[in-house]
């Protein structure tokens, strides 16, 4: 017994299925009246034998095949008495062809409206079908099979019912019958193919007429194809598949076509196609502007509106070459003009070139304003001196930055830092505020492999808490109140490269512990995200705190110390290197006198005197802002300094012990605070809350005791 899946059913396509040529339509009427209800009994049995195959009922089985058997010898009967006279040998195959493939011309309309219809169909998806059938017997039993099968598949039972559906959800591709009230098969896909937002979409007939008239009919009006009734399930799917598949191929070269457009619109220079007659054919944005034309008014115009009479020859020369001859490309040089659209000349420079498209040659003319680019070439200049302007002033400003110092001390920690540079380990900077911890870190980054990447830094201690992982590991769009948009943190920021992690210590213990992973695995994952991100950083560290006593004291995660500690540094206080303070003073002097536009010549030697015995609690920053506020006291070429610093008098040498004015103390204790926070003055974890005053009153207090932030 054959298998039933293969035999003859409502809905496929007979391999035997003869070709009418134009007949009476009454003689395919009544073919049609007598095979609609065999085609029932046919689909149906086939149906119930296929479920009849997993429940072993071979008696029941038998006789369903009796009775298919019985319909399908009554359709051949029928097929050949009912028939018009002039009948043709073979099989009804029409040739697939593309809706719009030639046979009309898109609109300006269709090309602005958004093609709603051209749907991608990739292979995990079959494809969204529409079954158009106003018998619900065949259009129940096509859906259910092509359901099978693996389509998503919407029905309907008229004409009108499936514009409507289809406006509302685009379909991949319409089976549509043919004879059906109210609105037959031909108005309804003349109705599709009128629409600019469904006129894509690949229409099937199917229908038991086979009058040649009416196939020839479907096609003009845009079907791509056309099936008799009945049909083999096997040939629609084959038809179905062959249709998508062309479809999918057809929306690809226009996307193609239309990254091209986009290319040649987005393109600087302009860019003007000829035809063989010399006609403009293409006429880009940038021709636009060069011209002073909008392309619908350039667009069929002879291009040598456009040209000059040397430059027409040299295009008429190329044009007019032997066709048998490959041209290739010619550049045009400066010396040659164009005219825009209101008859003014301007210098050009230009590249002729030919291809063909449809066997028809097309020439086309690459353009450049001589004057825009000189302009360009200008501006190019003028950039360039400024890059080399700010270039000369980072280095300037990075070397009123270098280590300053000829000390024992300094010299140490100046090798350790040759030693570590080269190598990726994790450096620990230790040392009390303002010995330069943020210049080490940077002079070992100079000194790495890492040296062409960035150096990003982060203070730790002037970020709030909530927000430390947000600036660590960057945050999704979404990820909390405030997150409008996705941020990358530090660390993909400084990817290949170093991360300066200063005020570490200020870490909270759940920032800590991600830190951690990010130093033991190199990943991390932003907030509100999921998705794991790999970075290659070095990591440098550094703080002014104990953090062995952190440690012990739980407020340091030992395991995160021991990453951190595998090449530490300590920097030692100004007080321990008295002998660098001669070299720092002058160094300082230097800068400041250039900057406030003075000139100094000497220092005073009481106050050379009173530099060398100070303490310096504040090391070279506090240096730092004594002379410059002494070089803002100056008037003439020695250098002055306020008697309040010049009286606390050298120490050791029979004085009374000096006690800091509550001034001075309150002045240190300040500048401590906005150390610590990066000189961040209001806001969470700012100076002013670590303080408990207002950011009012710190301001005031810092602007009478003429604390400023560095340079």
């Amino acid at each position: 017994m054959p298998d039933p899946t293969e035999q003859n059913v409502a809905t496929g396509v007979r391999p035997d299925e003869q070709v009418q040529e134009p007949g009476a339509p009454s003689s395919a009427t009544l073919r049609h009246e007598l095979r609609q209800p065999l085609n029932h009994i046919i689909g149906y049995s086939e149906l119930l034998l296929e479920e009849a195959k997993g429940r072993q009922l071979d008696a029941f089985s038998a006789d369903l095949q009796k009775i298919h058997t019985a319909a399908a010898t009554l359709l051949a009967l029928i097929d050949s008495i009912v028939v018009s006279p002039k009948r043709g040998s073979g099989s009804l195959s029409p040739v697939p062809r593309l809706a719009g493939d030639g046979s009309r011309q898109r609109t300006k309309e269709t090309d602005k409206a958004p093609v709603t219809a051209r749907r991608e169909v990739t292979a995990r998806s079959f494809g969204h079908l529409m079954v158009v059938d106003d018998d619900d017997v065949n259009r129940d039993l096509l859906s259910r099979r092509l359901r099978q099968q693996g389509y998503q598949v919407s029905a309907a039972e008229d004409g009108r019912r499936a514009l409507e559906l289809i406006k509302a959800q685009p379909v991949d591709l319409v089976l549509l019958d043919v004879l059906m009230p109210e609105m037959d098969g031909f108005t309804t896909c003349e109705r599709l193919k009128a629409h600019p937002g469904t006129q894509d979409i690949p229409v099937i007939f199917m229908t038991a007429l086979t009058d040649t008239v009416d196939k020839v009919k479907g096609l003009q009006l845009g079907a791509v194809d056309y099936i008799t009734k009945p049909f083999h399930q096997a040939e629609v799917r084959a038809r179905i598949t062959t249709h998508l598949a062309l479809q999918r191929l057809k929306n690809r070269l226009q996307e193609s076509e239309e990254r091209l457009s986009r290319i040649i619109e987005s393109a600087m220079d302009a860019i003007i196609t000829l035809d063989q007659a010399g006609n403009i054919v293409l006429f880009n944005r940038a021709a636009e502007r060069v011209f002073r034309c909008q392309a619908k008014d350039a667009i069929g115009v002879p291009g040598k509106r456009f040209f000059s009479e040397t430059l027409c020859r040299v295009l008429a020369d190329y044009m007019g070459a032997d066709p048998a001859d490959p041209k290739a490309p010619i550049w045009v040089p400066e010396g040659h003009s164009a005219l825009r659209a209101d008859g003014e000349a301007f210098p050009v420079e230009a590249t002729i070139s030919h291809a063909e498209a449809n066997g028809q040659p097309l020439y086309t003319i690459m353009l450049r304003d001589v004057q825009e680019r000189h302009k360009a070439e200008i501006e190019r200049q003028q950039l360039q001196g400024l890059n080399r302007y700010l270039q000369e002033e980072l280095r300037v400003s990075q070397a009123e930055e270098d280590l300053i110092g000829a000390s024992q001390d300094l010299r140490e920690v100046l090798e350790k830092v040759e030693q570590v540079a080269p190598t990726t380990a994790t450096v620990l900077i230790q040392g009390e505020t303002g010995t330069g911890k943020e210049l080490i870190a940077r002079t070992i980054h100079t000194l790495s492999q890492r040296k062409d990447k960035v150096l990003v830094k982060l203070n730790c201690a002037a970020i709030p808490n909530d927000l430390v992982e947000s600036e660590l590991f960057g945050h999704e769009k979404g990820a909390f109140t405030g997150a409008l948009s996705r941020r990358l943190g530090r660390f993909e920021l400084a990817d290949q490269g170093t991360l300066f992690l200063d005020e570490v210590s200020e870490l909270p213990l759940a920032a800590q512990a991600k830190l951690l992973r990010v130093l033991q695995e190199g990943e991390f994952e932003r907030v509100g995200g999921s998705e794991t991100r790999k970075v290659d950083v070095r990591i440098i560290a550094a703080t002014n705190r104990d953090l062995v006593i952190h440690v012990k004291e739980g407020r340091f995660r030992p395991d995160l110390f021991y990453r951190l500690h595998v090449f530490p540094i300590t920097l030692p206080p100004l007080r321990q290197r008295k002998k660098d303070l001669p070299l720092l003073i002058k160094h300082f002097v230097r800068a400041y006198a250039e900057k406030y536009g003075k000139r100094i010549e000497t220092v005073p030697a009481r106050a050379m005197t009173a530099l060398q015995a100070h303490e310096w609690p504040g090391n070279v920053r506090e240096l730092q802002h004594v002379i410059e506020r002494a070089l803002i006291l100056t008037r003439g070429a020695e250098l002055a300094f306020d008697e309040e610093f010049l009286a606390s008098g050298p120490a050791g040498q029979g004085s009374p012990p000096r006690i800091e004015r509550l001034e001075e103390a309150e002045r240190m204790h300040i500048l401590k605070a906005l150390d610590m926070v990066g000189w961040r003055v209001s806001g969470p974890g700012g100076a002013a809350e670590r303080l408990g005053l207002k950011p009012s009153t710190l301001e005031f207090r810092m602007k009478k005791l003429g604390i400023t932030r560095p340079a």
